[in-house]
């Protein structure tokens, strides 16, 4: 039994890779989004962890860039139009800003300043529409599905929360641990993010053999 190798699933490998964009393929996305209020979003989305009910419905107090703090203490529901508690116990969070997370930040406050001064609006949203109501979910999403398949070469099916997953990848890839980015997520368990943090990983080890392989020391 020992001698028996485990033979590669490359069926299921091409279905974790759907569920997240590379670095390149992000960057790709964001820099095609036509409105760029979504342009915002799915960034924002990618290096928070956010889910897209939690990003629509933060309150511009609950992004705190003087303590580098994100509270997220409510959830949008995009079917009922209406702000509730977050999914789970463990979804009520502070999330870290990070130094690209603050600068995306502080862009997107002043954009949005800018827009409310020119309008009149007055809400307390950090995320609104021109009329200072919440974005609309379905326009967005929309937006990332059509763009995603004019602009990535890899037939993926682009939902909002593929930017979660693009969250896991992108900070497995950058060696963060497992559990730090599962309290990042407010999960207190999920399958998905383990397949994927382990799915990436994996491919960096991979990468990492494939780069010493033929080295010659002696």
């Amino acid at each position: 039994m020992d001698k028996l190798e485990k033979e590669e699933d490359k069926e299921r490998k091409v279905r974790l890779e759907e569920k997240y964009l590379e670095a390149h393929e992000l960057k790709l996305l964001i820099a095609n989004l036509s409105v760029q209020k979504w342009a915002y979003l799915a960034e924002f989305t990618a290096l928070s962890g956010l889910r897209i009910g939690e990003a629509l419905a933060l309150f511009d107090s609950d992004v705190d860039l003087k303590n580098r703090t994100i509270y997220v203490t409510k959830n949008y529901d995009t079917k009922s139009n209406e702000t509730g508690y977050p999914k789970t116990s463990t979804s009520n969070r502070e999330v870290y800003i990070q130094d690209e997370l603050y600068t995306l930040c502080r862009r997107i406050r002043i954009s949005m300043n800018q827009e409310r001064l020119l309008t009149g609006i007055r809400t307390n949203l950090f995320f609104s529409d021109i009329s200072g109501e919440h974005l609309n979910y379905f326009s967005y999403n929309k937006c990332l599905k059509e763009t995603a398949k004019k602009v990535l070469e890899k037939n993926i099916n682009i939902t909002t929360h593929v930017m979660r997953h693009t969250h896991v990848a992108l900070m497995a890839e950058q060696g963060a641990p497992l559990d730090v980015i599962s309290r990042r997520l407010g999960h207190s368990d999920s399958k998905i993010t383990r397949e994927i943090y382990f799915h990436v990983t994996q491919k960096m080890k991979e990468r990492d053999n494939q780069q010493i392989k033929n080295i010659r020391i002696l």
